[in-house]
């Protein structure tokens, strides 16, 4: 987390691991050396969602001039791009998993999930935002946004689809190989803010949390983020089905429970 206009030791850290990464130093990298070949980092402001704000960079420098232009005090996540994603017929995609925790610390993972896809082809040599984030709310605004899939968003079952056509020598389950690890994050995550997800003890509530998940060229699952203020994007027809199954199996989890 780095804080604009502030350089103490969040941002000491970054700049150590940005300029090692830079220089071909990998011994403490937690991610593949394949990754960091360009070393692209996202900033993303800690307080939106839906993709605004976000910025990729390759330069300390100019990383540094962005941050002095921020409000002061303002909060950032950087985080390192992966730079050799999976693709879905050469165009990004991230995976889209909700999850609904209550308070009696539940936790209670909805199983139909979904892709959300670029609209234009992959490449690290392109800065363009629509080829690398696949936020809807973003891509809403492309020139080809909807011309592959209606509302860049697709159910796993296409996915799982997509891996036994292109990747039929590994068979890759989508069911098999990452929703386990995916139900994992979601699992982590939950433990690592447990204790301070409802500091005034309230009864009978609930909160529905958005997890998004990419998967690298080597069949990887990393968790991109976690996200609360959410929004389903465009209504398209599998989105209408999407919300109304998920809205019944919201309410009678409320109703056994609470």
């Amino acid at each position: 987390m780095l804080t604009a206009h502030v350089e103490n030791s969040e941002y000491a850290s970054f700049e150590t691991r940005f300029r090692d990464i830079g220089k071909g130093f990998f011994q403490k990298e937690h991610l593949p050396e394949k990754h960091c070949q360009e070393n692209l980092w996202l900033l993303k402001p800690a307080n939106l969602n839906q993709g605004r704000g976000i910025e990729i960079f390759k330069s300390l420098e100019k990383i540094h001039a962005f941050l002095t232009m921020q409000p002061a005090n303002s909060y950032w996540v950087a985080q390192k791009y992966v730079e050799k994603p999976l693709l879905y017929y050469g165009r990004k995609f991230d995976i889209r998993v909700w999850a609904l925790v209550t308070s009696k610390n539940e936790v209670f993972i909805y199983k139909h999930g979904y892709i959300r896809t670029s609209s234009n082809e992959y490449s690290l040599s392109d800065p363009n935002n629509y080829v690398h984030l696949t936020n809807n709310c973003l891509q809403k605004h492309g020139d080809n946004y909807g011309k592959h899939e209606e509302g860049n968003t697709l159910g796993l079952d296409k996915l799982q689809k997509y891996f036994d056509e292109k990747y039929s020598e590994y068979g890759i389950s989508v069911e098999k190989h990452l929703v386990p690890r995916m139900k994992d994050f979601i699992i982590d995550t939950f433990l690592s803010v447990k204790k301070s997800l409802n500091p005034k003890r309230r009864k009978n509530c609930f909160e529905l949390f958005g997890y998004d998940f990419l998967i690298d060229e080597d069949f990887r699952t990393w968790l991109l983020e976690v996200i609360f203020q959410y929004r389903i994007g465009r209504i398209i027809v599998y989105c209408i089905r999407l919300i109304r199954t998920r809205i019944l199996d919201t309410r009678m989890i409320l109703l056994k429970n609470f």
